[in-house]
C-alpha cells in the first residue's frame, strides 16, 4: 500500500536532487579510476577489484539516476534509496576482502560487511515507513565514517605506507564523501521535521498549544469590550446564514505564552452564550481549535473572567490594566 503522501508532502526534493548527485559523480569518478592508473606519492597504483567491483560502481550509478528520476517522491524516500543503493555497493566492495591475506584488511572488511548490511535494512526501513526516526541510520553511517577516518590514519601513521590502503580498498576517497553527505542530509532541518517522528512531535506540539494556552493570557480592552458585547448585544458584527440560523461572529486576539492567537466569538441569535473559538490564525481549521462555551462575564482588577455552566472557563487580562 503507497502511503507515502499521508506522512510527507513531497513539495521539497532538495535533498533527493542533492544526494541523486553526488553518487553520480562518485560513481563515474569510481568507473574512470576502475580503467586508468593513478598515480600516488610516486607510486602508480591501478586498481583491479574483479566483477563486483565493477558491479559496484554501476549500481551507484543506476542508483543515483534513480534518485533524480523520483525526486518528486520527497526527500524521506530519497534518503532510504540512496542508504540502500550505498550500502550494497560497499558490501560488494567489501565481500572480497573477506580472504584478503592481511589481517586488518579481514577485520575492517568484517565491520563494514556488517555496516553496510545494517544501513541496507535501514534504508529499507525508510522506504516502507517501518522507521520513524532516522537515528539508527545516523549511527550506522556515523560508525562507517569512523571505520574509515581509523583506516586511514592506520595505514598513514602506524604502518606508514598509506599506498597500501587503496591496494586492499579501491576508491576508498570515493566513498567518504557519499556517507558524508547522507550525515549533512539526516542532521538537516528539513529531514528531521519532515521524518514521521518529527511530524508527530510537531503535531503533539502543536496539539498542546492548542488544549494550553499558559496560565497567562493578554487582551486588549477593545477585544475586551467586543466580548462582552457579544454577550450582551453584538451590534455591529458580521453575520452569516448557517442554515436557518443567523450567526454573528467578530475576531478577536489572545495574547499567550505560545504567541498571539486568533479568536472567533459567534453568537446565534436564538442562544443566550457566546461560543469562544481559538486557533493559530485566521486561515486555521476550526476542527482544530480549542472551544468555549461562554454563558456571563465577571470584572474586577483589570481582569476579564469567563463563565460557563460549570464555573469559570477562562480569565483574562486586560492589557494596561494589569
Amino acid at each position: 500500500m503507497e502511503n507515502r503522501k499521508i506522512r510527507e508532502a513531497p513539495s521539497k526534493n532538495l535533498a533527493a536532487i542533492f544526494l541523486g548527485s553526488m553518487m553520480i559523480l562518485s560513481s563515474i569518478l569510481m568507473i574512470i579510476s576502475r580503467f586508468a592508473s593513478i598515480e600516488m606519492m610516486g607510486v602508480e597504483l591501478s586498481v583491479k577489484d574483479g566483477t563486483l567491483g565493477i558491479i559496484s560502481r554501476f549500481v551507484l550509478l543506476a542508483g543515483g539516476l534513480f534518485i533524480l528520476y523520483k525526486r518528486e517522491k520527497g526527500n524521506y524516500f530519497a534518503i532510504g534509496v540512496y542508504a540502500m543503493t550505498l550500502g550494497a555497493s560497499r558490501l560488494m566492495r567489501a565481500v572480497p576482502n573477506l580472504v584478503a591475506e592481511s589481517d586488518v584488511a579481514f577485520v575492517i572488511a568484517i565491520a563494514i560487511t556488517v555496516l553496510s548490511v545494517n544501513l541496507i535494512a535501514t534504508g529499507y526501513n525508510h522506504i516502507t515507513v517501518r522507521m520513524k526516526n532516522p537515528l539508527n541510520m545516523r549511527y550506522t553511517t556515523l560508525s562507517i565514517v569512523a571505520v574509515y577516518i581509523i583506516t586511514l590514519l592506520y595505514f598513514a601513521y602506524i604502518r606508514e605506507s598509506p599506498t597500501i590502503l587503496f591496494q586492499y580498498f579501491p576508491d576508498t576517497i570515493w566513498y567518504l564523501p557519499l556517507y558524508i553527505s547522507l550525515l549533512l542530509i539526516l542532521y538537516s532541518k528539513d529531514v528531521i521535521e519532515t521524518a514521521p517522528i518529527g511530524r508527530i512531535r510537531q503535531f503533539t506540539r502543536q496539539t498542546a498549544c492548542k488544549v494550553n494556552l499558559g496560565r497567562t493570557i493578554i487582551i486588549s480592552e477593545e477585544d475586551s469590550m467586543k466580548i462582552k458585547d457579544g454577550l450582551r448585544s453584538p451590534e455591529g458584527w458580521r453575520s452569516r446564514k448557517v442554515g436557518r440560523n443567523t450567526i454573528l461572529e467578530e475576531k478577536v486576539t489572545f495574547g499567550t505564552t505560545g504567541g498571539d492567537r486568533d479568536v472567533i466569538l459567534e453568537r446565534n441569535g436564538r442562544d443566550d452564550y457566546l461560543r469562544i473559538t481559538v486557533i493559530d490564525d485566521g486561515t486555521d481549521s476550526f476542527i482544530d481549535g480549542y472551544r468555549m462555551k461562554v454563558s456571563s462575564y465577571r470584572e474586577s482588577d483589570g481582569t476579564l473572567e469567563l463563565l460557563d455552566d460549570k464555573g469559570t472557563c477562562a480569565i483574562l487580562h486586560i492589557r494596561g490594566c494589569e
